[in-house]
């Protein structure tokens, strides 16, 4: 599974923006914007802090050498996702920061992170602790220019 996105407000449409050239971008991955090209690129653990989040892939597509754009739904106050997580959920990892495996995947674990990096508060289990999903919000600084 990606990222599912559950609750997003009606006001806020997804957008064509301008990614990696060439580059394969798979439906439901976390974007950010690298802050030397100003390209977007998927998420990884060590990259797209809270400043430069931008959003969620709305389809699977290879953007162009010429055309290098992306559909993204942008990250907003009252969006909320539905997370694969590398480890089985427990009540201990909610309503804490934890950092990202990859663009679709949390690294869930019973401490809360205060790396720059940890971008994804989880608020609620979805189905059993085996099915290692957790329901929350990723985190956005807004308007940041970092």
């Amino acid at each position: 599974m990606a990222i599912k996105v559950v609750s997003s407000s009606p006001n806020v449409e997804a957008l064509e923006m301008l990614a990696d050239a060439s580059t394969l971008f798979t439906a439901g991955s976390l974007v950010y914007r690298d802050t030397t090209t100003g390209e977007l690129k998927e998420a990884t653990a060590t990259t797209g802090d809270g400043t430069n989040i931008e959003g969620v892939t709305t389809k699977t597509e290879t953007t162009g050498a010429s055309e290098p754009y992306i559909r993204v739904l942008p990250v907003h106050l009252g969006m909320y996702v539905v997370v694969d997580c590398t480890n089985a959920t427990a009540a201990n990892q909610l309503n804490k920061a934890h950092l990202w495996t990859d663009a679709r995947t949390i690294n869930n674990t019973s401490t809360h992170s205060v790396d720059v990096n940890a971008t994804f508060v989880a608020l609620r289990q979805v189905g059993a602790t085996t099915d290692k999903k957790l329901f929350g919000y990723i985190v956005k600084v807004g308007q940041a220019l970092a």
